[in-house]
């Protein structure tokens, strides 16, 4: 069974067992998904992060990271908001992926952020920032389940 197909099983017995907020983790091999789910009906789910990282390998170089980077944003192409390569800081061993082009509504524009770290971590957040105030908070991701599974091929299809 792959990673998808394990995360689609584990949020139909949470639809049935556990009250958000809470976690939901599964891994396939040397992979591991873990979901800090808000909100789950039917049909869709909210998070506050997702995260994921690839155990087979533990020191990963910018080089590799920033090919991951790459691969992702050309991949994941479905989530209104297509990825961009933001930042890549060589020396702490990270890169940051962002929405290229975010949602703007009341004078607050909402992106989503992909930080992946040197250990074969990922973690995907959504972010506000309001133009008025200038302050930016996290908020919540809200994705259909078969985009969320996509998702979750997806990031172990980009994988170097």
């Amino acid at each position: 069974m792959n990673l998808s197909k394990k995360i689609a099983a584990a949020l139909d017995e949470n639809t049935k067992v556990h009250l958000p907020p809470c976690d939901i983790a599964v891994e396939e091999g040397a992979h591991r998904l873990t979901l800090h789910l808000t909100a789950i009906d039917t049909v869709g789910l909210a998070f506050d992060s997702l995260e994921f990282v690839a155990t087979d390998r533990t020191d990963w170089t910018p080089d590799s990271l920033r090919s991951w980077g790459d691969r992702l944003a050309a991949r994941v192409t479905y989530l209104m908001e297509p990825f961009k390569i933001l930042e890549i800081d060589a020396e702490d061993g990270k890169v940051c992926l962002r929405s290229e082009s975010p949602t703007t509504r009341n004078q607050k524009r909402s992106y989503y952020e992909i930080r992946l770290g040197k250990s074969g971590t990922l973690r995907m957040e959504r972010h506000t920032f309001d133009e008025a105030a200038r302050v930016r908070d996290r908020s919540t991701c809200q994705l259909t389940r078969e985009v969320l599974e996509r998702l979750a091929d997806d990031i172990v299809a980009s994988l170097p």
